[in-house]
């Protein structure tokens, strides 16, 4: 198991959030809002819409995402 893994699945902190979606938790978070999925697994989410309040990890650190297609050139 890498280190990179580990750090990644170790909470760094907790928010609160309710009717909202892990989209908007990703980017303000980790500044990317396609975070979304790392932010999701840690909490084993499948859905990104939060309805009612809840409490949601946010990961340690982010891996880097390689955008591709037009905007990722």
């Amino acid at each position: 198991m890498s280190t990179a893994f580990i750090a990644a699945t170790v909470p760094a902190k907790i928010v609160q959030a309710s009717h909202t979606t892990l989209f908007h938790i990703a980017l303000r978070e980790a500044g990317d809002a396609m975070q979304w999925v790392e932010i999701a697994e840690l909490n084993e989410l499948v859905d990104p819409w939060i309805t009612g309040s809840q409490d949601i990890l946010i990961p340690n650190t982010f891996p880097p995402i390689h955008q591709t297609g037009i905007l990722g050139l």
